[in-house]
């Protein structure tokens, strides 16, 4: 009913290179949406329960995560916090940084679902992980109660994420395999392990680091000092100068416009505390070069010329959980291919709508909105479609006629789900079914949905005429 509240408890799991932490948090949700509409949650006081330590991510090699230790990890800080799983109602798992890219990450997810709850799960891609620590930060929120653009640089482990908000609107991300990992060390300054990306920058640069060798501080210090510069080169939208496997994705575009930088991650949180950097001991004290990264990004003289702000979040720039809500729709307000169902954690993108302000073709805009989200061309996704309150047969034709290529030109024969807020569900899909009968479909009307949500689609009910939809949305420190 709308207007009514409720309290959930949510947990976020946030599994890194580095360290993995786990936060409980209690919700405060509310149906925002008018009498007669599909409901629409929204969160009106979030509060932390329960703040877990950084806990070092368990590793059996450089790029296998230890599933099972890290499961027994997050049991432990369920007993510590007194949460029984049973008692979680929704969560989120992020799996960020280059332990996204280890060869068991599903080894991962299945490890902690056990820890019970209606998870999201999203393995971030360097896009991804750059929009949710600019969001989990606060950066994003202080772009837009200030009404300027901003560039967010989430420093960890093995990458440094960098994503520019506009008003709070995500513009774009880049990404470099930049983190205080890259070099393992001990306290006598003996090169434990040194990342491949990090003997690129070795290399390039001819540090002459060698694992195994002692290294002095200033050796040391070369290295984070090249690092560093390469933040900056992030930061600023620059193409960096180094080969091959640095830099993860296009450098950011406008960056030249952000009033602000905002530093996040563990790096970030070692740059805001000023911890001491005298001796090997205080370098290693985490075990890798992190705490004289941030060291060198204080005396790089380029990143002194731009205005860095302390955000109200850094280390634990994640997610405090999801808040869930279940509907159940119409068949006046679907249209449905029955054997398609059901759907899980399917993430939900905006692209623009095609032929409104000249933006770029249909099947464009998704591919822009699946790269911002790191996602395979070939990955199930919700789309949002948004269309205009009054549309006469012939616009929503061609509306048609755009999705329809989109299918064509590489769908397959996955699902297609769109979602619309207006009430165009039926005749969209009958126009799509007349254009090319047989696409597998799912069109939903009457529900609002934001990019960066999920939702999971279940089996027909009432005799086919209904379905259940449950609409997840990330929640963040902000």
């Amino acid at each position: 009913m709308a207007g009514v509240q409720r309290e959930v408890l949510s947990v976020g799991i946030d599994v890194g290179t580095t360290t993995t932490q786990v936060v409980f948090s209690r919700l405060i949700l509310h149906d925002v949406a008018r009498p007669g509409q599909v409901p629409r949650i929204q969160v009106d006081e979030k509060s932390v329960v329960y703040r877990g330590e950084a806990h070092p991510t368990p590793l059996t090699a450089p790029d296998v995560v230890d599933a099972e230790a890290l499961a027994a990890l997050v049991r432990d800080e369920y007993d510590a916090a007194g949460v029984s799983p049973a008692s979680i109602e929704t969560g989120a798992v992020i799996i960020t940084g280059e332990t996204a890219r280890t060869r068991n990450a599903d080894a991962i997810l299945r490890a902690l679902s056990a820890n019970a709850g209606d998870f999201v799960v999203t393995i971030a891609g360097p896009n991804a992980e750059a929009q949710i620590a600019g969001r989990g930060s606060g950066a994003a929120r202080w772009s837009a109660d200030h009404y300027e653009q901003v560039t967010s640089i989430d420093i960890g482990g093995g990458t440094s994420n960098a994503a520019v908000f506009k008003v709070g609107r995500h513009l774009c991300s880049s990404a470099l395999a930049v983190g205080g990992r890259q070099m393992e060390i001990d306290d006598r300054g003996t090169v434990l392990r040194i990342a491949p990306p990090g003997q690129t920058i070795v290399d390039e640069f001819g540090l002459g680091l060698k694992e195994g060798r002692a290294a002095t501080l200033e050796e040391l210090r070369a290295f984070c000092d090249v690092m560093a510069d390469l933040v900056v080169d992030l930061a600023t939208g620059q193409e960096v100068r180094v080969g091959h496997g640095v830099q993860l994705t296009p450098p950011l575009t406008g960056a030249d416009a952000s009033s602000s930088i905002f530093l996040t991650g563990g790096i970030g949180s070692c740059y805001y505390e000023r911890l001491p950097v005298t001796t090997l001991g205080e370098v290693a004290r985490y075990g890798d070069v992190g705490p004289l990264l941030a060291d060198s990004l204080h005396r790089n003289e380029r990143l002194r010329q731009l205005n860095v702000r302390e955000p109200p979040e850094t280390l634990r720039a994640t997610v405090l959980g999801a808040a869930a809500q279940t509907v159940t729709l119409s068949g006046s307000t679907i249209w449905a291919n029955r054997d398609i169902l059901p759907l899980r954690n399917l993430p939900v993108l905006r692209p623009a709508l095609p032929g409104r302000g000249g933006g770029p073709p249909f099947a464009a805009s998704v591919r822009e909105a699946m790269a911002r989200w790191d996602l395979d061309q070939d990955a199930d996704a919700a789309i949002v479609v948004d269309l205009p309150t009054e549309l006469g047969y012939p616009a929503l034709q061609a509306v048609a006629a755009e999705i329809v290529a989109f299918h064509d030109a590489g769908h397959g024969e996955r699902p297609l789900v769109l979602v619309l807020q207006q009430d165009y569900a039926q005749v969209l899909g009958q126009t799509i079914q007349g254009i090319r009968p047989g696409i597998p479909l799912l069109v939903v009307d009457q529900v609002g949905l934001g990019e960066g949500d999920f939702i999971d689609i279940g089996l027909p009910v009432l005799d086919g005429r209904a379905v259940p939809l449950s609409i997840k949305t990330l929640v963040f420190y902000d």
